[in-house]
């Protein structure tokens, strides 16, 4: 049963393989050349291996906290997977779960290791990683760009109102009363408020 199963991965990592252009073969192959600490001199084995290795280490990395240094970096990592030129249904006729199996070898496999294997099975376990952290790290720059939203959002609010409660105080004679109002809007945004009943007896 094994060897069966070795035998059926062998042939669908080849036909995978098939499907990809030259160019993005080369670009997958350059991800694993020199990126090991060890065998990575300071000539690193030409352009592409010496840019390349930083790139699959980037790929991997999870997302840091949320600000606009996390967005850039995660968009430069988004860039770098697009940049090797997966094709849109590369995997469309594999089982997801196969993909995420192929993509969780990728992902803790060293590059090493991953060199020892053969080429279809080295390109296919490496384009399901990329395939799948393409869709991880869009995920994760709607989320970086929701949160950057609200953030950017209540800190204009909370200076807004310290803007308008400043200025309701210097207002001779209603300082009090535009003081409470201010405060109840904030309280009570849609309930007291909008039935005329402001705490502090201002309701009239």
């Amino acid at each position: 049963m094994g060897a069966a199963l070795r035998a059926a991965e062998e042939s669908l990592t080849v036909l995978i393989s098939s499907r990809l252009p030259v160019e993005s073969v080369e670009r997958i192959v350059a991800l694993v050349v020199g990126a090991d600490q060890d065998d990575a001199g300071p000539g690193g084995g030409g352009t592409e291996g010496v840019d390349a290795p930083p790139v699959l280490a980037k790929v991997k990395e999870a997302p840091g906290n949320v600000s606009l240094e996390t967005m850039l970096t995660e968009i430069d990592k988004l860039l770098a997977v697009r940049a090797i030129g997966l094709p849109r249904d590369l995997f469309i006729d594999v089982a997801p779960k196969v993909v995420a199996g192929w993509r969780a070898r990728a992902a803790v496999e060293s590059p090493s290791h991953l060199r020892t294997h053969p080429v279809p099975l080295r390109v296919t376990l490496l384009a399901a990683l990329l395939h799948e952290r393409e869709r991880e790290i869009t995920d994760t720059l709607v989320e970086l760009l929701i949160s950057t939203v609200h953030r950017i959002g209540a800190r204009a609010e909370k200076k807004v109102t310290e803007q308008l409660i400043n200025a309701f105080k210097k207002v001779s004679g209603k300082e009090n009363i535009l003081f409470k109002l201010a405060e109840a809007s904030l309280g009570a945004p849609g309930g007291d408020r909008a039935a005329g009943r402001v705490p502090g007896g201002v309701g009239g």
